[in-house]
Formats: C-alpha cells, structure tokens, sequence
C-alpha cells in the first residue's frame, strides 16, 4: 500500500472507532502509532543483518508518518 493511502486509512480508521475525537487529533494517535511501530522496527537486532526487507519497512513508515503530517 502506497504510504498516503496507508496514512489515509490509519486516520480514518482511529477516527471512525471513536466518533468523539476530531480529525486532528486522530492524525496525533495515527502519529503515535507509526512512531511506536518505527521504534519497534529499529530495536530489532542486527538491522544491517535482517535485510533491505526491514529496512524498506522503516522507511515507509517513515513516509507514512509524513503523509500524515501533511
């Protein structure tokens, strides 16, 4: 899934569970999230080692988080 799309529906998502939150603050849960599962992806050991598979992750999520931002 393309990073925008993937920002859209995180959103969405957070802001559709929870019909009392506004949009802005569903994209600061949204934030929240994508910063937790980065860090989660970068506490894995030996990220050289794990390949261009976990490295791509980080860097769409990091993307993600961008898009969602805007």
């Amino acid at each position: 899934m393309e990073p925008k799309e993937e920002a859209k529906k995180l959103v969405d998502k957070i802001h559709l569970t929870n019909k009392l939150i506004n949009y802005d603050i569903a994209k600061t849960i949204a934030l929240i999230c994508v910063d937790k599962i980065n860090n989660a992806l970068q506490q894995i050991p030996d990220l050289q080692v794990s390949g261009n598979v976990l490295l791509d992750q980080i860097k769409h999520y990091q993307e993600v988080k961008q898009e969602i931002i805007l």
